[in-house]
């Protein structure tokens, strides 16, 4: 494991010299050379998962918020480089050439694909499940594929703690594996549409039905076929009591203790992401007063509601997260709504998840652009819906929109990667790994 290590590191320190991120590659070169180093490498340390097909990056960057205020050893993958290759390499960063770990906690975003290979070598204390909605269908297949890779993760972790989103009826059917788990969700019948991804049982295919929802399948769901239903979660948002563009604040109840929790980020999704952060830091013993600080002075991922001075960046990469994006900037004034979509692989190569979004953009827009590989078919998308954008015809159109005051991007992954570094420079913000 010695060599592995060394030549690993080597790459790892040729990589910063070039000012590349560093962020796979040595993990590449020591999976090649050592099969299961991983499994070496985690051995004695503290492993928090975060993994779901929406919210793992903003959730996983909460808990970080709450690691680092708490005081906690920890590390994280905080680039993104959430499949096997990244994880390694976040262990290598953060040991000794001889493979023993520098920190206590490990926070590892993980992929939902990924997390059944991830799972043969480590065994995680807590994992989070934030959600599952359809997502890439050349990459994921439906849900019931990405359904049974998370449920593969959990059941080669018997000993881990699950953190499951009471709301969804995919995720909480994970339940019913022999894992211990704890349940959050959010008691307020938001109620803010986008198509579900499962109508019918997980367990007996009889319909959902539903007492309310917040959106896409998300609510308080039952099953009049077989009783499978959603249970009282232990960890909720119960009340809304301000929300703003930026902020919102809502009264919670996190396992009998209430409190009132002031997020720094707008939307629904983000009170998800935060009562989900907020379970997994109460399972390992973080104080209220913690909680409801770090939560405040979180300021958001790289890519995810992200601000550059008056600019936005937010992410999408599929209907539910474009739906709910499209419903959050109804609440902002734009001078710019710039749409930049790609089909590399990363963002999957089938771009027809689009035209399940649903897309109004309401009165509060002045001026719409398509950018992109892909920037005819997002186009065309627009103004099926009845909007005439215009397509950006190269980079220097972009930046020059980009810095136009009250600017929002809505980029895929890899979209995001190209064009977020001209803005984090000119704003003076860290790269994307750091």
């Amino acid at each position: 494991m010695i060599i592995a290590m060394m030549i690993a590191k080597t790459a790892e320190k040729l990589l910063k010299i070039l000012k590349r991120g560093a962020t796979t590659l040595p993990g590449r070169i020591a999976l090649c050379l050592k099969k299961n180093i991983l499994a070496k490498l985690s051995r004695g340390v503290k492993v928090i998962m975060v993994t779901g097909t929406n919210g793992k990056t903003t959730s996983a960057r909460m808990i970080e918020e709450g690691l680092r205020e708490s005081g906690k050893s920890y590390f994280m993958n905080r680039s993104g480089a959430n499949l096997i290759t990244g994880i390694t390499t976040a262990f290598i960063v953060n040991s000794s050439v001889f493979g023993k770990c520098r920190k206590e906690y490990a926070l590892l975003e993980c992929d939902e694909n990924a997390l059944k290979k991830v799972s043969l070598y480590i065994d995680a204390e807590i994992l989070l499940v934030t959600n599952i909605f359809r997502d890439q269908l050349d990459r994921y297949g439906e849900v019931s594929a990405t359904l049974s890779a998370i449920r593969t993760g959990a059941e080669q972790m018997p000993d881990c703690t699950l953190v499951l989103n009471a709301d969804d009826p995919l995720t909480f059917s994970l339940s019913a594996l022999g894992n211990r788990y704890v349940s959050y969700g959010v008691n307020i019948p938001f109620q803010m549409g986008g198509r579900s991804d499962t109508d019918y049982c997980i367990f007996c295919r009889s319909p959902y039905k539903y007492r309310s929802r917040t959106y896409s399948q998300l609510g308080d769901f039952y099953c009049e076929g077989c009783g499978y239903h959603r249970e009282k979660p232990a960890f909720s948002a119960d009340a809304l009591i301000e929300a703003q563009a930026d902020y919102s604040s809502v009264f919670v109840n996190l396992n009998g203790k209430s409190s009132v929790f002031r997020i720094n980020l707008g939307g629904a999704y983000n009170i998800y992401n935060s009562i989900g952060a907020a379970a997994v830091l109460s399972v390992l013993g973080i104080d209220m007063k913690t909680l409801e600080s770090s939560l405040a002075n979180f300021g958001g991922a790289f890519g995810r509601m992200e601000n550059f001075g008056t600019t936005k960046m937010l992410l999408v990469k599929n209907p539910a997260g474009f739906t709910q994006t499209m419903h959050y900037i109804r609440t902002l004034e734009i001078q710019n709504l710039i749409f930049v979509l790609n089909d590399n692989p990363a963002d999957g190569c089938d771009v027809s998840w689009i035209w399940d979004a649903d897309i109004e953009i309401g009165e509060n827009v002045e001026n719409i652009y398509a950018f992109g590989i892909r920037s005819g078919d997002m186009a065309l998308r627009l103004k099926y819906e009845g909007y005439s954008p215009k397509i950006i015809s190269d980079y220097n159109e972009f930046y020059a929109l980009a810095d136009e005051e009250n600017t929002v991007i809505i980029p895929t992954y890899t979209a995001m990667m190209a064009l977020r570094p001209y803005l984090a420079q000119k704003h003076k913000k860290d790269e994307f790994w750091k």
